[in-house]
């Protein structure tokens, strides 16, 4: 069998086989339909819209709210006795919520676009690449544990507000205000705003776990399309491997050279798609590790200076809620660095092409995956890569250790 026809045997994919690698983009997209349930509308109609405006009107009011409660606390008007850090902890967290809701919103909006260029980058170029089959029980999994890793911890949370030694008819209104003492005095509480209050917590959190889980599951996808693209330069690199003995003229020499130009462009298509996704996608990833970047440093800061006295409710809610606030940002970093670390992998496997297999292309794509930084960003003022990961722990251990300097002052 000659070189052209060994590539077009080993290398080559059938039409219905191609079509399993839309289930990535079908799952995500099933995804973003359900999130019209919290607020995100852009598979929804006129009441799913009518909804989404709602809430952003309610977390505006909550929010302006929270943002006048540290106005007092500012001017020393405030009497109650609540801190300032509380305050400030709960007018970050309905502020995430609001933003959450804009950025994310604006997202999903996107993503039809943003599903016809990457399918474009699927099937454009006359190469067809082995599907990921597992992308789909990936997502699956990952949304699953995410969902209810999230549950448990605000389970927990709702536990450690009001302790278990309460009667059933008390839990709703001690839970409404120890939760959210930073904007309500007990003679401000009725029960009506506490539900609204109530309704738009859970939701606010929905959001915030929300915002993570859709970078990671984006960057899963993307990190998928490029491991297949080196596999299949993997694979021909060892194809070339197999018949360097032979020398390639005419009509061989032609599909070889051909061959690895359309895995050039495939790449240059890659590239164009991962930076379409980060224009897109950018503005929730700063406000991502921005919001998680402040909760652990105040979940630390809280643990380093908390009485030793806790109850065990209390002790148990603290160590899970800040290990799922660690397990969330380094999952967001490091998945998403995922993306850059495998933009560049196939740079191994060139450097192992025979000498009488290279050629022009081959330089080029060595050129192209050198110097081309392809990586997720947020708003490019910074790049989600591994180095990001080591920078944000030292920040973070260098913030505890001024706040306790400041605090034992």
């Amino acid at each position: 069998m000659n070189l052209k026809a060994k590539i077009g045997a080993d290398l080559s994919f059938t039409r219905n086989e191609l079509r399993e690698t839309d289930e990535f983009l079908s799952t995500i997209t099933s995804i973003f339909i359900s999130a019209k349930y919290f607020g995100l509308p852009s598979y929804g109609g006129v009441l799913a819209h009518c909804y989404g405006i709602t809430l952003f009107l309610l977390l505006a009011a909550l929010e302006a709210g929270a943002v006048w409660k540290i106005i007092l606390v500012l001017g020393v008007a405030a009497t109650d006795g609540r801190g300032l850090v509380a305050r400030l902890s709960g007018c970050v967290f309905y502020g995430n919520a609001l933003l959450s809701l804009i950025l994310t919103w604006r997202f999903i909006s996107s993503w039809k676009c943003i599903s016809v260029l990457w399918t474009l980058a699927e099937t454009t170029g006359g190469l067809y690449f082995p599907p990921d089959l597992k992308i789909k029980r990936r997502v699956i999994i990952v949304t699953c544990n995410f969902i209810i890793c999230a549950i448990v911890e605000h389970v927990m949370s709702m536990i450690s507000a009001t302790g278990l030694d309460i009667p059933p008819e008390e839990y709703f209104d001690r839970y409404i205000l120890s939760s959210h003492g930073f904007l309500l005095k007990p003679e401000e509480y009725n029960i009506w705003l506490g539900i609204v209050i109530f309704v738009l917590s859970k939701l606010a959190t929905i959001l915030w776990n929300f915002q993570d889980l859709i970078i990671i599951l984006i960057s899963m996808g993307l990190t998928s399309r490029y491991r297949r693209l080196n596999k299949f330069v993997d694979d021909f690199v060892r194809l070339e491997k197999r018949h360097k003995e032979k020398a390639k003229l005419g009509t061989e020499l032609y599909a070889q050279v051909l061959t690895w130009r359309r895995l050039r462009e495939a790449y240059v298509r890659q590239a164009t798609l991962v930076r379409k996704v980060d224009q897109k996608l950018g503005k929730l990833i700063l406000l991502c590790n921005l919001n998680n970047f402040y909760f652990i440093c105040l979940q630390l800061f809280l643990g380093l200076n908390q009485n030793s006295n806790m109850g065990v409710i209390n002790k148990s809610y603290y160590f899970y809620s800040l290990g799922w606030l660690l397990f969330r940002a380094c999952s967001v970093v490091l998945v998403a660095a995922d993306v850059n670390l495998h933009s560049k992998k196939a740079l191994s496997c060139l450097y192992c092409c025979p000498g009488s297999a290279y050629n022009v292309e081959i330089k080029r794509l060595e050129n192209q995956l050198t110097y081309d930084f392809v990586a997720l960003s947020g708003m490019r003022f910074f790049f989600l890569d591994r180095q990001l990961f080591l920078e944000v722990a030292a920040a973070i251990v260098k913030y505890e250790l001024v706040m306790i300097q400041y605090d034992n002052q």
